[in-house]
């Protein structure tokens, strides 16, 4: 994956501000390389290299030189790295000096693994701009994000900068946003707080370092201080990243209970006014001052808006469904991915019996479907940690030592106890699962009819369980996991 970032000027605003929000008329421009480019490319399949798009060229400019730069960045931009290796030559034999040239073969190297030839350009870059030290801690910026540059690889890069201009504060700051990425937030801070005694090439960069610098305080538990560091950095940003720190100022308050963000909150809206972060914002804000009514119509929102379908309801919402009556409703329908699987209940009298039949099929004609009858004994509801969900077409089953469809009595007290217990897939190792949260799924009732159903989620790392958080039924009403999955679709 070949991802652009903006600029080493904007870094911390992309990489470590979590989410910020985005304009509601402007849409996302494609990040340029890591410094100002002279025309974005039409798509962005590979990052930036560590210099300008603009050709770095001599006083008087060589027009061939300046279009055959372009030519290849755009061969680079599509990962057609072969041809883009032929134009870099012709450019070479004009001036072999290019900056450009060298630094897209370290890109291309580095994709390619070759981590030497990477070394190699980035050392020529250096070696005819020496004036430029921060070409390597500026690669290792351009690529914080891509996974097989490791952070082994870009510490060193960020060193070499340090080691060749201890001075500046570009390294230190590079190496800050390395350890930052990591997760290591108080080590991060160490070297942000040396690159404020170095000196800048560009002031407007220290300025943007408050960003990534407030981003680890609050991680390391000071979330007054970051505070305090948003408020300083704000008045003098604009643009989206104003309201990339405004978002993280109103987060971080509704965070520790300080509910004195009204105005921000407005100015928020008025830029962002759909997207789910800042509605999710608006939620909280809204529970937080007692409009209980007000939080779920606007976490519902945030819920059926693109990218918050997995949002959680169950804090701003009282009058979701958590129980399914299985004395009235008789039929449940689970889907399957091409297939459907019905329940017909026969018999509910959890935990003393549960008697259903079955069917599962395809086509539209329903005779040609599978189908059986499951009866799960006593034991079974009472201490099963066994679940199986493969039935033979045909069959009459008992089960007494595994179960389906149903949490045993043994696991619902384990998560009462300590909010784990063990589940064994159709006879597989006994996993550990961990609940970690609610999940609201959508069910048609009888009437067709869309409803919101609150259930608990157990995870162990792979598969996923959603069950009804209910003692006298406690059903699943979805699972997932790599081979297999299903959903509760209707009941009626």
């Amino acid at each position: 994956m070949r991802n652009f970032f903006l600029s080493l000027l904007f870094i911390p605003l992309f990489i470590v501000a979590q989410t910020q929000p985005k304009p509601k008329t402007t849409p996302a421009k494609k990040p340029a390389t890591t410094t100002p480019a002279k025309k974005p490319a039409p798509v962005a399949k590979k990052p930036a290299t560590t210099t300008s798009t603009k050709p770095a060229v001599p006083a008087k400019p060589n027009p061939k030189v300046i279009s055959l730069v372009e030519q290849a960045y755009g061969l680079y931009n599509e990962s057609k790295d072969v041809e883009c290796e032929k134009i870099i030559k012709q450019i070479l034999v004009l001036d072999p000096k290019n900056k450009d040239a060298y630094s897209l073969r370290a890109n291309i190297a580095m994709f390619a693994f070759k981590y030497d030839e990477m070394w190699v350009n980035l050392d020529k870059v250096y070696q005819y701009y020496p004036a430029e030290p921060e070409i390597y801690s500026a690669f290792a910026m351009t690529h914080l994000n891509y996974y097989f540059l490791n952070d082994s690889t870009k510490r060193v890069l960020c060193r070499k900068t340090i080691r060749l201009a201890s001075r500046n504060a570009e390294g230190y700051a590079a190496m800050g946003m390395v350890a930052a990425v990591g997760g290591n937030y108080t080590e991060a801070l160490d070297y942000f707080d040396i690159s404020f005694t170095k000196n800048w090439k560009d002031t407007l960069s220290r300025v943007v370092l408050d960003l990534p610098y407030a981003n680890c305080l609050y991680n390391v538990g000071d979330t007054v201080g970051a505070i305090n560091r948003l408020d300083r950095m704000i008045p003098r940003m604009s643009g989206k990243d104003k309201y990339t720190c405004v978002f993280l100022k109103v987060k971080y308050k509704l965070d520790i209970n300080q509910n004195d963000i009204g105005s921000e909150l407005d100015t928020l809206n008025n830029y962002a006014p759909n997207q789910p972060e800042v509605l999710m914002l608006n939620a909280k804000y809204l529970s937080r001052t007692n409009r209980k009514d007000s939080a779920c119509k606007m976490a519902k929102l945030v819920r059926y808006s693109e990218g918050g379908e997995a949002f959680d309801l169950s804090p701003y919402c009282d009058n979701l469904q958590k129980s399914i009556d299985l004395s009235k409703i008789k039929k449940l329908t689970y889907s399957m991915g091409m297939s459907d699987f019905i329940v017909n209940i026969n018999e509910f009298a959890y935990p003393n019996v549960v008697r259903f039949s079955w069917m599962q099929g395809e086509s539209k004609d329903q005779s040609t479907w599978s189908r059986g009858q499951i009866n799960i004994a006593k034991k079974a509801l009472d201490s099963a940690y066994m679940y199986i969900d493969n039935f033979e077409k045909g069959t009459d089953v008992t089960l007494d030592k595994t179960n389906t469809f149903w949490l045993s009595r043994r696991q619902m007290s384990d998560i009462l106890r300590d909010s784990t217990t063990r589940l064994n897939l159709n006879g597989t190792t006994m996993n550990g699962f961990k609940m970690i949260g609610h999940e609201q799924i959508e069910v048609l009732n009888a009437n067709f009819k869309e409803v919101l159903v609150d259930c608990l989620v157990l995870f162990d790392g792979t598969n996923k369980i959603c069950y009804l958080n209910d003692a006298s039924n406690p059903l699943v009403l979805k699972f997932e996991s790599e081979k297999f999955s299903f959903v509760l679709a209707k009941m009626e």
